[in-house]
């Protein structure tokens, strides 16, 4: 908008002028053509210099009000945007100030409606570089066991160097946005301590069955034997079927490497309950301990691994037939025990770390 050249009550006083000499002297000695002074007599004529300067501080007054009653609106409306997202955190804060500014707020009034320093606004966090390297690493191990959780991601990064607690090791995870799908837990009421607890290694082994397929139509029978207080993977035995002959291969197999266990766990099965079966287990004088029937948790341990093999093994891999699928359960079986995150109750050690340890003498918590 072009400036005036002139204010309200310079133009009053020329008309002034105008009636008592004539316009085209008053329009040549300021320096404007007479249509002006006709246009000026149209909008001043009749008013006197205090009456234009009255009103021309209640218009400035009016659009100071304005202009006052809009900022007034619009800090009520940021106000209520922002206070219905509850932000605590300096980051969310510094996020309130950044949309109120965006709104045509000021600085200072957006830090003040925000409750946060003006200094703060401009700070930038040195743990977000910090982190990155970690997150990306917890990210990746995510992608590539998608049935993990932040524990057992946070066991493999303090080995490669990445050492943290447990709740840094919750933030980044949350921070990363990596989650686990939960599964539906039934609720059970609490039961009497399993049948004979071990008390070390090799006294206690257990075994089951998990079954599968193959993209070609081939149906898979796996055999797993489990060492109960190591938690060591003793054997995945792969087949079609699995009749107690292929049994006792495997455990005759195993007692030649480890030596007998003073009892195997097991439930009902067919297989389990043979003939053969006892008699070669009375030969080799192992007790069978078999759990009541409808009562898997007493084979507890046996069923987390198998649960822990079907997560992380048989619902992500792919198998063409039924060869793969021996080598690649062999693969995982090998990796379970020497590198994935072990259970808990081992101290964040591997089962082969834990029976070394053992083996040494060393002091460790026995399992409850």
């Amino acid at each position: 908008m072009k400036k005036l050249r002139f204010t309200e009550e310079q133009m009053v006083k020329a008309l002034r002028d105008a009636d008592a000499t004539s316009v085209a002297e008053v329009a040549k000695k300021l320096g404007i053509s007479d249509q002006t002074i006709y246009v000026w007599s149209k909008k001043y004529r009749g008013r006197d210099v205090d009456d234009v300067k009255r009103l021309t501080g209640l218009e400035a007054e009016n659009v100071k009000l304005e202009k006052l009653l809009a900022e007034k609106v619009l800090e009520g409306e940021i106000l209520r945007e922002v206070s219905a997202k509850h932000m605590v955190s300096a980051r969310g804060r510094r996020t309130q100030v950044a949309y109120a500014r965006k709104r045509g707020m000021s600085k200072t009034k957006a830090c003040k409606l925000s409750r946060v320093a003006r200094s703060a606004t401009t700070y930038e966090s040195r743990m977000d570089a910090k982190d990155a390297p970690v997150i990306d690493r917890m990210a990746a191990l995510a992608q590539q066991n998608p049935r993990w959780g932040y524990r057992r991601v946070r066991v493999l990064t303090n080995r490669e160097g990445h050492s943290m607690t447990r709740r840094q090791a919750y933030r980044l995870w949350k921070k990363a946005g990596l989650k686990v799908t939960r599964k539906p837990r039934r609720r059970v009421p609490t039961r009497a301590q399993r049948p004979t607890p071990p008390t070390g290694a090799n006294q206690v082994w257990c075994y089951g069955f998990v079954f599968d397929g193959c993209a070609s139509g081939q149906q898979l029978k796996c055999l797993t034997v489990v060492d109960e207080f190591t938690r060591e993977c003793l054997a995945i035995d792969v087949s079609g079927s699995m009749r107690s002959a292929r049994v006792l291969d495997v455990l005759a197999r195993l007692v030649t490497v480890h030596g007998a266990p003073r009892f195997i766990r097991s439930d009902h099965g067919p297989v389990f309950v043979a003939q053969a079966v006892q008699d070669w287990l009375k030969e080799e004088n192992i007790s069978t301990a078999y759990i009541a029937p409808g009562e898997p948790w007493q084979n507890g341990v046996n069923e987390s691994f198998n649960g822990k093999f079907r997560d992380e093994c048989l619902n992500v891999e792919w198998f063409a037939a039924r060869r793969e699928a021996a080598f690649v359960i062999e693969q995982f079986r090998r990796h379970y025990n020497d590198v994935l995150p072990p259970p808990s109750s081992l101290g964040d050690r591997t089962p082969h770390e834990y029976k070394r340890l053992l083996q040494k003498g060393s002091k460790v918590a026995a399992l409850t």
